[in-house]
């Protein structure tokens, strides 16, 4: 090859090399403030689609539902609040989980604790509420505490007295040994709070009654203690045996 020829290629090469950063330039003046845009929530496919993700392995398809949920607000590198989120669409998504693996704790976790965290949306909450209260009353070990969720929500987050007291009456007829006093107490908490003294008492001497000899007694002492400094006004506590003090 002669050096005319070589010098030749060489012209052509940097014409190409310049040209491409030329158009390249180009491109970036032009999309450099081009983001992409989150689409929100997208509706949730049905439970064979999901499945079909999963290679027809319902735990694979569970855990990729729950990885997609987690990262879900993460587009072109910006992360969406949970405010903006449409919570109805994550609603369909924690259910489909549900008919994949109804004892896996990863979901509702991330339901309770991560969307649960929103602030001053109580709209938000419904579908959430409701995911974890039908999780709640599953019949496997510890899922009463996601219902425990779904009432604390309801009564803080959500602001909604009558659902709080609903799914607390319902977390403290739930069958099993399993089920702590504290959240078979939850009725009279919301009762107090709502006014209905009454109730609250009946409550909480009802559990006295029936499971106080299972009680540690530390936690009887507790009852004890709400329903004479609590439910009770001072003048009816003081005719109360049960709130007498020790001779």
């Amino acid at each position: 090859m002669n050096f005319s020829k070589m010098k030749k290629i060489s012209l052509a090469l940097n014409l190409f090399f310049i040209t491409a950063i030329v158009l390249n330039f180009a491109f970036w003046t032009k999309s450099r403030h081009v983001h992409a845009e989150w689409g929100n929530v997208p509706p949730a496919p049905s439970g064979e689609s999901a499945r079909f993700s999963g290679l027809g392995d319902p735990e694979i398809s569970y855990r990729l539902i729950g990885y997609f949920l987690q990262n879900i607000g993460n587009v072109g590198g910006q992360f969406q609040p949970l405010k903006d989120y449409d919570y109805n669409k994550l609603g369909e998504w924690f259910s489909l989980s549900s008919t994949l693996d109804p004892q896996s704790d990863y979901v509702p976790f991330l339901a309770a604790y991560y969307f649960g965290s929103v602030e001053n949306a109580p709209d938000k909450f419904p579908p959430l509420v409701s995911y974890l209260a039908k999780i709640g009353m599953e019949p496997y070990p510890q899922k009463w505490r996601w219902l425990a969720q779904a009432v604390f929500i309801a009564q803080y987050k959500e602001k909604n007295l009558p659902k709080a007291l609903e799914l607390a009456q319902k977390l403290s007829v739930l069958p099993g040994d399993d089920v702590a006093a504290w959240a078979r107490q939850m009725p009279a908490f919301i009762n107090l709070k709502m006014g209905n003294k009454d109730a609250a008492y009946e409550l909480m001497i009802r559990m006295l009654v029936t499971e106080g000899d299972k009680l540690h007694p530390n936690e009887v002492n507790y009852i004890k203690d709400f329903i004479c400094t609590r439910a009770l006004d001072a003048s009816t506590a003081a005719k109360n045996p049960l709130c007498a003090a020790p001779q």
